[in-house]
């Protein structure tokens, strides 16, 4: 039986994984855990349809790291958006191309193109939509984007192994 046949789906409308499963799959744990859903995936076909991924992080304003970001005017940091789409893509590496990955943990490699367009705030919800670019020699590219509610937050195109 595959992973993707043996991940039990949300009952809850309109998610497709619950955080239950998403954080028994992340590698990453509390607290360093930045995806709590999957609100949508794509497996592609192969060809002309890349794998892709939408994935949910309610910023609780409980994160730790916004006692020192900044005290009184509490910001997400730019590292951890980025890091919270390559969690959403690791999620979609595991499930999506399972068989090169079994056993393999993520190893970030590089970040190209990555703008932070708006502040990520205590209370919002990070919609994080995610898509495999390309797979070369067990280097995988994906193109990330971070949305709270239609305001884009975050996007970076980000290499990762699996090692």
């Amino acid at each position: 039986m595959s992973l993707l046949e043996s991940l039990k789906k949300s009952e809850k409308a309109g998610v497709v994984y619950d955080a239950g499963v998403v954080h028994e799959l992340l590698p990453q744990k509390f607290p360093f855990a930045f995806v709590d859903e999957v609100l949508s995936l794509e497996l592609g076909d192969g060809k002309e349809v890349q794998p892709s991924l939408v994935g949910l992080y309610h910023v609780t304003g409980e994160e730790k790291f916004f006692q020192g970001h900044f005290p009184g005017n509490p910001v997400m940091p730019g590292v951890l958006q980025v890091e919270s789409m390559a969690q959403a893509a690791t999620l979609l590496t595991m499930i999506a191309r399972e068989a090169e990955v079994v056993g393999k943990r993520p190893a970030f490699m590089g970040i190209e193109n990555c703008r932070f367009r708006n502040p990520v705030l205590p209370g919002m919800d990070l919609r994080l939509e995610v898509k495999l670019i390309s797979v070369r020699h067990g280097i995988f590219k994906y193109a990330g984007k971070a949305f709270s509610g239609d305001k884009l937050m975050c996007e970076a195109d980000f290499v990762a192994a699996m090692v």
